[in-house]
Order: C-alpha cells, then sequence, then structure tokens
C-alpha cells in the first residue's frame, strides 16, 4: 500500500497532536510534518512535497486560506483539506474559491475524516455534512429578494463599494483582508451579472441601499 505523507498545520498544540493520533489510524496515512504557522507550513510543504496539507484557518504568519493561494500559486501538485472550527458561508466559499479541495469541521466524525483523506488524495472536492447544511441554508436570514438574496457581508462590501471607498479603506472598516475584499467584489458581480463597479454602484443606488 502507497504511503500518504500528510503535512498537518494548526496553531494549537493539543489539536494538533489529537489530530495526527486520528490520521495516523488511517491505512497509509504518516505525519511528516507538524506546523504551528502558516509561514512554517509553506517551508515544510516546499521542503517534503507531501501528498496532503492539512490546514487549520486561523493560524499566525499565513492563515490557512492565505497559505492555500500562496500554494496554488505555486502550481503545487497537492491536495489540501481545511480543517477549521469556522463554520460561516463566506469563510467557505473563500477557502474554495482559492483552490482547496476540502473543508472538514473541527466537530468531526472519524469516518468524516477518512472520507475526506480519501477525497482530497483522489483529487476530488469534500464538504462535511454540517457544512452542507450551513451552505444550503446560507442567505434565507438576513436577506430579502430585492437584495437579490446577497449576504449580510455582501451587503456591507456593496454598499461601501457603491460609496467610492477603495479595496483597502473597505477591508480597515470591516476588519478583514483587502483580498477578502477583492473575493466578495467578485462574487457579487458574478451573482448580479455585472463586471464594472459603476454597475455595482447603480445596483445600490436603486435598491436605496446609498442615497
Amino acid at each position: 500500500m502507497k504511503t500518504t505523507s500528510i503535512v498537518l498545520a494548526d496553531d494549537q498544540l493539543l489539536v494538533r497532536a489529537g489530530i495526527r493520533a486520528l490520521l495516523e489510524t488511517l491505512p497509509g496515512c504518516t505525519v511528516t510534518a507538524e506546523c504551528a504557522d502558516g509561514l512554517s507550513a509553506l517551508a515544510d510543504i516546499e521542503r517534503l512535497q507531501p501528498d496532503i496539507a492539512i490546514l487549520d484557518i486561523a493560524m499566525p504568519g499565513l492563515s490557512g486560506i492565505e497559505l492555500s493561494a500562496e500554494l496554488r500559486r505555486r502550481e503545487r501538485k497537492l491536495g489540501i483539506l481545511v480543517l477549521s472550527g469556522i463554520d460561516t458561508p463566506e469563510t467557505i466559499d473563500q477557502a474554495f474559491a482559492v483552490g482547496v479541495n476540502g473543508y472538514l469541521h473541527k466537530d468531526f466524525l472519524l469516518d468524516e475524516l477518512k472520507q475526506a483523506v480519501a477525497a482530497v488524495l483522489a483529487g476530488d472536492g469534500y464538504l462535511s455534512p454540517k457544512l452542507q447544511q450551513v451552505m444550503e441554508n446560507r442567505g434565507k436570514a438576513g436577506t430579502s429578494d430585492g437584495d437579490n438574496g446577497l449576504t449580510k457581508r455582501q451587503l456591507e462590501i456593496l454598499r461601501l463599494v457603491a460609496s467610492g471607498r477603495t479595496t483597502k479603506e473597505i477591508a480597515r472598516t470591516l476588519g478583514i483582508s483587502p483580498k477578502t475584499v477583492e473575493f466578495h467584489r467578485a462574487r457579487l458581480m458574478e451573482r448580479l451579472g455585472v463586471h464594472e463597479v459603476t454597475a455595482l454602484t447603480r445596483f445600490a443606488i436603486q435598491r436605496g441601499l446609498i442615497s
């Protein structure tokens, strides 16, 4: 049986130890490195060339999403599985947008971990059942038909974009990264079927989101 090599990155030591113990119960899986931050994980992944990287989202240095984006920019042939306690639709969207293969909530069953690793290794997508439910329920709360089913965060960014704020200004206002702002703006344009910021502004005015 071919060995599946894994680099595991999470800033919490006890969490890493627990996940590693579970991973090594799976046939053929071996954890070749543990990392407490995104920069160390990037270095170890480049050095060890594992089959799979299992990444937390909220890590110092580089977040799991930023690390995944960097790995994809380097065209690494690598399965990326996010394992996080964050279950917001926006974060899940961001993760898949930068090229992760799977997203598993930390409140998982061993069989889910086994399925996720197998799917990622095969190059398939995986989203844990709990998070599938989250995504199915997205947009049901805090939105209206008049807003085209936009999420609360998308509406916030739409208002700020339409008010003439720059990407950096929006990022500072909302406490998110400029890349996250760019991601949401792109999703807004896709959802509304427009291709220019002026069209977003026109939509916001028509809906009374800005004066």
